[in-house]
């Protein structure tokens, strides 16, 4: 993978010495001579918006093994989102950086002048792009704000400039190309290449992916007491969508959309003075939904469909139906990890750990957890220190220390794939969660670190319990020095939305006073 102009790499380092992290270490300690990183630190941490919370703070000089500063970093804490870099990494090691997932469609018939006298079925093989984010050079599109955000409304998001089609329209495509003119049976998704999941708490995970499985809608207001103008995403006939929203005066967006079976509803209320606003749902049924526009796609490449769609029947295999008439490949595997990276894709790092899962002869996604676990112990972490529950870092009963992830970080840079993973990371003032970071500073494109952050809702006093906010990742710092750090802080109550970002900020500036101080 390419790296950005604007980001220079950070150096592939040693980590025999670094791997001293073991060694005691004492609360607070920093190398920098005249305490000036100490006071940044502490003008953080003892900041009142932080009271009763707790830190855990390691950085770490990769090349000499010094401790740059530390602070309870054996503890455990939520971690969030930093749990996906353990899991990004037992993808590029166990799948490999430049595997790629191929996605076939067999016949369990014959094709006789043009006429294929059986089934076609589309075998999903777990690519959550399939099309929609693939771009001309073989990378992954990464949009300023995903559209899996959409509906937090937090921020304006920016719908992925492709075909979420564009898979499904080669592969038709394809099968015209070769001669085929109708099927005479069904049009069928095979989704057995790995168990659907249903226990983590990002939505249900499947082998086929279609829009990455969600509908988005896109609403423009116009007149007041209108409804909305409408964009939806894919744009599939079989797709009966309700606009039930109402143009109100303001700028306040409150738009709910569901799905059930075809049916899509959206209810609410747009501002006149609010900008476009993007809404979506998660499909109800991928299989049923990727079949169906399967169908439509191939009608429209004018191959004539006379039976229907649906689910392959379960336990019978695709394989054996012989040679794939058509194939869609996707892009490398390290590109699927750098979009879970950079966006924090909590379903994209479920899926990996799905595919790790299949990797290692197993069904069950549950699996998938396990091995990556036992990669982290393998690069350098504790296992002990390291309680994963979920690949995406959403349950609140994860746990992992500073240490851990700092041990991890430098371990990741003696692998074959370090560099690669590197490359993956959110990069300050350049892209990914770390956009805003640092920018019109010196601090741009000098850290490269995965964020995570945890909030729920506290019903007693309507206020947001601020659970985590964390970062982890590397550091060039002013003097050049090469850092491996991760900052993780336990808990706060905020009462709003701009109580969330002040947080953020706050924890944003010990990472600045490492690049400046450390």
């Amino acid at each position: 993978m390419r790296r950005n102009a604007a980001a220079p790499p950070l150096p592939r380092f040693s980590p025999a010495i670094a791997l001293l992290l073991s060694a005691v270490m004492l609360a607070g300690c920093t190398g920098s001579d005249d305490g000036e990183l100490q006071s940044a630190i502490e003008d953080v941490t003892e900041d009142p918006m932080f009271a009763g919370g707790g830190w855990g703070i390691l950085a770490v000089d990769i090349e000499t093994g010094e401790t740059v500063y530390e602070l309870n970093s054996t503890v455990p804490f939520v971690p969030g989102s930093i749990q996906k870099s353990f899991t990004t990494a037992a993808a590029l090691d166990l799948l490999g950086e430049n595997s790629v997932v191929t996605t076939p469609v067999y016949a369990t018939g014959s094709v006789v002048e043009g006429a294929l006298k059986g089934d076609l079925v589309l075998a999903g093989r777990g690519d959550f792009s399939f099309g929609l984010r693939d771009l001309s050079d073989g990378t992954l599109e990464i949009t300023s704000f995903d559209h899996n955000e959409a509906n937090s409304g937090l921020l304006p998001v920016e719908l992925n400039s492709g075909d979420p089609l564009s898979a499904l329209r080669s592969l038709a495509g394809d099968l015209r190309d070769s001669g085929v003119t109708s099927v005479s049976g069904n049009v069928y998704v095979d989704n057995q290449y790995f168990n659907t999941m249903n226990e983590w708490p990002d939505d249900r995970i499947d082998s086929i992916w279609l829009n990455e499985n969600v509908v988005d809608l896109e609403f423009t207001p116009r007149t007041v007491g209108d409804t909305p103008t409408m964009r939806v995403v894919p744009d599939l006939d079989v797709l009966r969508v309700i606009n039930n929203v109402e143009v109100i005066e303001g700028d306040q967006v409150d738009i709910d959309v569901s799905m059930v079976d075809m049916t899509v509803t959206a209810s609410g209320t747009i501002g006149i003075d609010s900008d476009v606003s993007v809404r979506n749902t998660r499909v109800s049924d991928p299989v049923a939904f990727t079949a169906a526009a399967f169908v439509e796609v191939l009608e429209d490449e004018g191959i004539t469909v006379l039976g229907d769609s649906g689910e392959y029947p379960a336990g019978r295999e695709t394989s054996s139906a012989g040679e794939p008439l058509a194939e869609w490949t996707s892009a490398p595997l390290s590109e699927f990890a750098r979009v879970v990276q950079k966006i924090s894709y909590n379903r994209g790092a479920d899926l990996l750990a799905c595919l790790i899962a299949v990797s290692e002869g197993s069904r069950d996604c549950v699996d998938g957890v396990t091995a990556v676990l036992s990669v982290a112990g393998d690069v350098g972490s504790s296992e002990a220190a390291i309680k994963l529950f979920d690949p995406a870092g959403s349950i609140d009963e994860n746990r992992t220390s500073a240490q851990a992830h700092v041990d991890f970080l430098i371990g990741a840079l003696d692998k074959t794939w370090g560099d690669t993973f590197v490359d993956l990371q959110p990069i300050s003032g350049v892209d990914g969660s770390l956009t805003s970071l640092g920018e019109g500073t010196d601090a741009v494109g000098k850290i490269h670190a995965k964020t995570g952050t945890r909030i729920l809702g506290y019903p007693t006093t309507q206020q947001l319990l601020y659970l985590a906010r964390a970062y982890s990742g590397y550091i060039t710092t002013v003097d050049d020095r090469e850092l491996a750090f991760t900052v993780i802080f336990n808990s706060t109550t905020v009462d709003d939305i701009p109580g969330v970002f002040a947080i953020n900020d706050r924890v944003a500036d010990i990472v600045l006073a490492l690049q400046e101080h450390g």
